[in-house]
């Protein structure tokens, strides 16, 4: 099933080497393009203004964006993610006051959650902390990498951890409105329009609203398989454009590399079935957390065989500045897959403790 129009693949197509590389207005405009196409809604409900769907349909979706540009579909992971949290918050406030911004794009959300994610796995501290001075309490701390914080109108969300020791982290989504300093979009080698930035917290008065649950560890167990799950996509459709890649060389002198395609294209099927087996019954990766952990290690690896055989397939072609191929973009595009919070290594940690 195709997602997008034409219009727009013919639209992304075009322009992604410049998104990947560039911030600016082409980069600003992502979002809202995106959203234009009604992409945020699927795997919404319908009494929230959503499509309907399912959890296989938001990764489809986000598979189909990352064929044509992983920056775009990056931005589409944040974004949908973000939405994936209010849906889930036993607090309405958000969904009543943001949601339908989220899901035209005039309001962009980045998810920030992947701090709390290695928190819970004992790799770090929470970076965000909850102080109470005079009976009020301000937010204290910096967020190092944060995605889809378009500049002028955003929302993240994350967990944030209150003084008192005896108290649960919190998970919090907090509007730009609330006085959190935005830093100049980070320098990446790649995916440079994907809005990505540090924030900071500098005793910022918390209000209750932007609570989506007062038990952070409850809450990120519940909703970490599609945390994890929707990034699938990002590798799901970076791996099959370079197969599609591969494959439109072999009938050439490339047929060597027939046995390694499909040896790739297997396994990129293998793992697809089992994500979207699990993702079926809600409780699975919930309670089967592990296996997540090594299905994204093992996306990785394909991406990686990917690349690399459709480097081989074209060969000097692929390798030349100006190749129509788009080879090059993504080569660095799937440099980034490895170290996507949480990245290969710490689950790798995670699974050898």
């Amino acid at each position: 099933m195709t997602y997008f129009s034409k219009e727009f693949t013919s639209w992304l197509d075009e322009h992604a080497d410049e998104i990947d590389q560039n911030s600016g207005d082409l980069a600003d405009s992502l979002l809202e393009k995106i959203a234009a196409e009604g992409a945020f809604k699927v795997g919404v409900p319908k009494e929230f203004g959503g499509l309907g769907g399912s959890r296989q349909d938001v990764i489809d979706v986000l598979t189909e964006l990352s064929y044509y540009s992983l920056t775009a579909s990056f931005v589409g992971w944040g974004q949908r993610t973000f939405i994936e949290n209010i849906l889930a918050s036993d607090n309405p406030y958000p969904r009543e006051t943001w949601l339908d911004d989220l899901l035209t794009g005039r309001l962009s959300a980045g998810t920030g959650l992947s701090n709390c994610v290695k928190y819970l796995s004992a790799i770090e501290e929470l970076n965000v902390t909850i102080v109470e001075e005079d009976g009020q309490h301000y937010l204290k701390g910096r967020l190092p990498w944060v995605t889809n914080l378009r500049s002028d109108n955003y929302l993240v969300v994350f967990a944030a951890a209150y003084a008192d020791p005896a108290k649960k982290p919190v998970i919090l989504a907090v509007p730009k409105s609330a006085g959190i300093k935005r830093s100049a979009d980070l320098e990446f080698i790649s995916l440079q329009g994907a809005n990505t930035a540090a924030l900071t917290f500098d005793r910022i008065p918390l209000d209750e609203n932007w609570i989506l649950s007062d038990d952070a560890q409850a809450f990120v167990a519940e909703t970490r398989p599609v945390f994890l799950g929707y990034q699938f996509g990002l590798a799901f459709g970076l791996a099959q454009r370079s197969l599609d890649e591969v494959k439109h060389s072999l009938a050439s002198s490339r047929f060597v590399l027939e046995d390694e395609y499909h040896e790739t294209l297997e396994s990129l099927e293998t793992i697809k079935k089992k994500l979207y087996e699990g993702l079926e019954n809600p409780q699975y990766f919930i309670e089967n957390t592990r296996e997540l952990f090594q299905l994204r290690i093992d996306i990785v690896d394909v991406v990686a065989a990917s690349l690399l055989l459709e480097l081989q397939a074209s060969g000097g072609r692929g390798y030349l500045k100006h190749s129509t191929s788009s080879f090059a973009r993504r080569w660095n595009e799937g440099a980034f897959l490895p170290i996507v919070s949480p990245s290969a290594v710490q689950l790798r940690h995670i699974l050898s403790a």
